[in-house]
Formats: C-alpha cells, structure tokens, sequence
C-alpha cells in the first residue's frame, strides 16, 4: 500500500523536474527581437489612455453636445469682453493693467 507520504514526494518530484523542463525551454528567434520597443508600449500606452478618456468623458459629462456647446461659447463671450473693457480702459490686452505713470 502506497502511503500520502510517498504519493506526495513523488509529486514534489514531478513538480521539481517539471518546471525545470519549463525554465529550460526556449522560444525559437527565427526572426524576432528579444525585446519589445520601449517606443511601442508607449504608444499603446497613449493610444489606450486617451480610448479610456474618451469613454470616461462620454459618459460622465453632465451636458449633450448643445448644452456643452453653449458654455463654451459663453465663455469665450465672457474673456471676449472682458479683453475689450481691459483694451477700453487703459489696461493691455495680456489681461495686466498699466498704471497712469506707465501710460506716460
């Protein structure tokens, strides 16, 4: 009668001689490069990250296209005139003011 003791050395054995086996097994290099480009991943890593995005801002934006594009062209009104009235009253249209002593 075979007792746990010895099924579970035999086991042990196989498993030792098994992933010896494995770690000894190479692919073939017929044609292939030993690393991937580092430029690669960083593509697919870009390319992925603005999918994600995409996805994440299609579904959590709290407006349809008309809303959305209704504050943004609110906005740009909004600095539009703001540049004007800083134009209009003596400050430079960078959004700084000029003193009186500046202004000559």
């Amino acid at each position: 009668m075979v007792s746990t003791k010895d099924l579970r050395g035999i086991l042990d054995d196989a498993t030792k001689r098994a992933s010896g086996a494995i770690g000894d097994a190479r692919i073939p290099t017929i044609g292939r490069r030993e690393e991937t480009p580092a430029l690669l991943y960083f593509g697919l890593g870009l390319l992925l990250g603005a999918l994600v995005g995409v996805v994440i801002a299609f579904l959590a934006t709290p407006y349809n296209g008309e809303e959305a594009r209704a504050k943004v062209s609110e906005q740009v009104e909004k600095i539009r005139v703001r540049r004007e009235e800083m134009a209009t009253n003596g400050g430079s249209t960078d959004g700084t003011a000029t003193s009186a002593h500046e202004r000559g």
